[in-house]
């Protein structure tokens, strides 16, 4: 049975510790949201009645760093999976119609557990807002942008590193292994350069990976090359399926022990994470 079913979730999501509150917003007022998924496994596929979402940055990252082109990128919707993160733009809806933002049902594989949709908050219109006047900040905004050439080889290079999630009534595993607190490195990764890793879910339920201290470039689901690939330090890996990705590890601040894992609180705290040595 896919785990897309319709009716009222077991447990809600709240907005900011709040079941169902209202969200203030005049007509045609635009308004600049931060949304952070702190959910420990459910997933949320953002929607706003009559509205989309202009999308500024993913994960702590603006879309403009790496491409200066791309200012915003206007969405429908957007999946938020655990520790995921969206800046977007949201524009007040008309003062006669009811909004709402929701969560899109999202289906989590054979194995998953429950996501329905939901309502998240009520948008409610409000007074025409008292614009106030600021100063504009005179501060140069800072790029950091690769090559065509250079992405388009990693690109298509052999992976260097994959990444493979499996789990049993014992536990959950990345590549065979089981994390301990104990445990050395599975990887030492030399800073300064771009690397291409594939990470490959043979189960039966989505994992989110995620990295900490940098951004990859999801460019390629399965054998579909995506159109507008984006930088995310969290991905949905579909079950059964696989994700490539060009991994930053140019930054000369990374250093030390580090950690890549699955998302889900459950199935990291069961053994699905291990260590990455930056040096």
């Amino acid at each position: 049975m896919r785990q897309c079913e319709r009716g009222a979730p077991e447990r809600a999501i709240t907005t900011n510790g709040v079941v169902r509150p209202q969200i203030d917003i005049s007509p045609g007022e635009r308004q600049f949201w931060r949304i952070v998924n702190a959910s420990p496994d459910l997933y949320a596929d953002l929607e706003l009645d009559s509205e989309s979402f202009e999308v500024v940055a993913l994960d702590g990252m603006p879309l403009a760093y790496h491409d200066p082109s791309i200012r915003k990128r206007s969405m429908s919707h957007i999946l938020v999976p655990p520790a995921g993160r969206v800046e977007a733009i949201v524009t007040g809806p008309s003062a006669d119609s009811h909004a709402a933002l929701r969560s899109r049902c999202f289906d989590t594989g054979p194995d998953g557990d429950s996501n329905p949709a939901m309502v998240l908050a009520d948008i409610v219109p409000a007074p025409q807002p008292t614009l106030q006047s600021q100063s504009a900040t005179t501060a140069a905004p800072v790029y950091k942008t690769f090559s065509q050439a250079d992405l388009k080889h990693v690109e298509s290079s052999e992976p260097e590193f994959v990444v493979t999630f499996t789990e049993d009534k014992q536990g959950f595993y990345i590549n065979g292994q089981k994390f301990e607190m104990t445990s050395g490195p599975m990887l030492t990764v030399d800073i300064g350069a771009l690397h291409h890793w594939r990470v490959m879910n043979s189960t039966r339920e989505v994992h989110p990976f995620h990295i900490h201290q940098v951004h990859f470039l999801v460019y390629r689901v399965g054998e579909n090359q995506l159109k507008d690939p984006v930088w995310v330090d969290t991905v949905n890996v579909p079950f059964g399926g696989s994700v490539d990705l060009v991994m930053d590890f140019t930054d000369p601040i990374i250093r030390g022990m580090s950690l890549f894992h699955c998302h889900l609180l459950k199935h990291e705290d069961k053994g699905m994470m291990a260590k990455i040595l930056f040096r």
